[in-house]
């Protein structure tokens, strides 16, 4: 932004004070540091306000505000208004901050759309504030830290006592009740194909909307979100977002708080992070959710410093930040937080682990996913999510319908997914048994003793198969009365077979040769 440039948003503004801001900067800001953003753009409105404030350079918390209204301060004991721009650079100037600098911090707290008739009420506050602050240091002189004097800028350190702590403390503020908390960086991780995308897609039009993020989390109220993506993803997400928008009942059209942003080269490249910036503010953005982050640093601690800037860009711009990482292994069952994913993610304040809970069947749009979420706000669950994408030969196409499951309903699928699994593998030993061995010598005992499985599991598996009707014992008029009964596998997927038997090949050691080939297969 130039002189003229600020200039003619300070005439803007005189004109008409609830003009919409265009960088949204109050998303990085409490409540209180508002209150002085506010205060000194109706003083650059209207400078005769000024000199009648009874304001402090103590009132202002924020170290930019705080250098501003000094620089106001010094200007009105020389009988110069403070809004004469080109001696207000120069005062800043000398305080540290380069025109460029000052330019932007000007701008940005003309961007929190102070308004004159509320001026008083920021006045107010702002006493409010600073009486509580003083007495808390009356009343907790025990709890005081160490106070530094940060009254020339030269020291990094804000010390606050233990009362002024707590009394900053700002109420959350929700994207998605219960899930996500705005200007805290996030991030959605998980292996290749776990549907990340899918869930980014879903999580902006919900957000951007108003609706509901997997049909459980409303939104808090309608947002400016963004979605960055890789251009050749284009196909894919307008399928997602044209079946999220039929299957909530959401004219399409309607969503212009939703924009997209297809990336020919990587959002985290440093080369980039200035038109990302750019991008985020030129469209008032308050989230940006960035797809299939590719990390051109290879090293950990880069990788992890990227990563930092990328995020610190979009805060910088005005937008909660939410990253979708892929985890180069299978995430581990028990993790809850990202670092247990990677270390490079210890930036995140909140985050969602995604993983399959069972293999995708090709062709099927049925996927099994766990979900597992949690945030320094103290928010965290585990759902298991089913999501029903449909068939491509489907009357009505492709779908999306999304059911949530409770954790303890997924243990109990799990647990029979895995008993079944079990179960398929004793039969599948007993099969390759039945098959191979001499079928003059097929009996129980002696496919027990060449399957290689121990009594109690054998038995209950072959009970199973004898209920299904998968073996069942020869009959034959040679086979004598005492003899134990001869057995043979029914496969009735197949013509029915004929009364001879079928010699299999020589007789060898068959449950050595089919624990062998468990083990390769395993």
């Amino acid at each position: 932004m130039t002189l003229n440039q600020l200039r003619r948003l300070i005439a803007r503004l005189c004109a008409d004070p609830t003009t919409r801001s265009v960088d949204l900067q109050t998303r990085n800001l409490t409540r209180g540091e508002i209150a002085e953003a506010r205060w000194l753009a109706v003083v650059l409105m209207r400078s005769d306000l000024f000199s009648t404030c009874p304001l402090r350079p103590e009132h202002f918390q924020h170290q930019t505000h705080f250098d501003i209204f000094r620089a106001m301060l010094q200007m009105q004991s020389r009988r110069i208004r403070c809004n004469d721009l080109p001696e207000l650079l120069a005062r800043l100037d000398v305080a540290g901050y380069p025109e460029e600098s000052a330019l932007e911090m000007l701008s940005e707290v003309l961007h929190c759309r102070g308004q004159i008739k509320n001026f008083d009420d920021y006045t107010a506050t702002l006493e409010k504030r600073f009486q509580a602050h003083q007495a808390a240091e009356l009343t907790l002189p025990n709890s005081e830290l160490v106070r530094l004097d940060t009254a020339g800028g030269a020291s990094p350190f804000q010390t606050l006592t233990t009362a002024e702590l707590i009394a900053q403390q700002e109420p959350l503020q929700w994207l998605a009740p219960g899930i996500f908390v705005q200007n805290e960086p996030a991030v959605i991780v998980g292996p290749s194909k776990s549907m990340k995308s899918s869930i980014a897609v879903d999580l902006c039009a919900a957000l951007a909307s108003g609706g509901q993020f997997l049909g459980q989390f409303t939104a808090d109220r309608p947002f400016r979100v963004g979605y960055v993506s890789r251009h050749d993803e284009r196909q894919a997400l307008s399928g997602l977002a044209g079946r999220w928008s039929e299957a909530g009942g959401v004219d399409s059209s309607k969503l212009p708080n939703l924009i997209w942003s297809l990336l020919v080269a990587d959002a985290a490249d440093p080369a980039h992070l200035d038109q990302l910036r750019d991008w985020i503010r030129g469209n008032e953005l308050e989230v940006v959710v960035i797809d299939a982050v590719r990390l051109t640093s290879a090293g950990k601690q880069a990788q992890a410093k990227q990563l930092c800037n990328l995020v610190g860009c979009c805060k910088a711009a005005g937008a909660t930040p939410i990253l979708c990482c892929q985890s180069h292994k299978a995430i581990p069952r028990g993790a809850t937080l990202a670092t247990d994913v990677a270390a490079s993610l210890d930036f995140a304040r909140q985050w969602m682990l995604l993983q399959r809970r069972e293999t995708y069947s090709p062709g099927s749009g049925q996927h099994r996913l766990r979900l597992t979420y949690g945030g320094c706000a103290g928010q965290g669950g585990e759902w298991g999510v089913d999501i029903d994408e449909g068939k491509l030969e489907d009357p009505q196409g492709r779908s999306w319908q999304i059911t949530l499951r409770d954790v303890e309903s997924i243990e109990v699928e799990a647990a029979a997914n895995a008993a079944a699994a079990h179960d398929q593998r004793l039969q599948t030993k007993i099969h390759a048994t039945l098959t191979h061995v001499e079928a003059t010598q097929a009996t129980k005992s002696r496919i027990r003793e060449q399957c290689g499985i121990n009594g109690s599991r054998f038995a209950a598996a072959w009970d199973r198969l004898l209920a299904l009707g998968k073996i069942k014992p020869m009959e034959s008029s040679e086979q004598k009365p005492k003899r134990a009964p001869i057995y043979r596998w029914i496969d009735r997927s197949s013509p029915p077979e004929k009364n001879e038997a079928v010699r299999s090949a020589p007789d060898v050691d068959i449950g050595r040769r089919v624990r062998c080939a468990d083990k390769r297969s395993a």
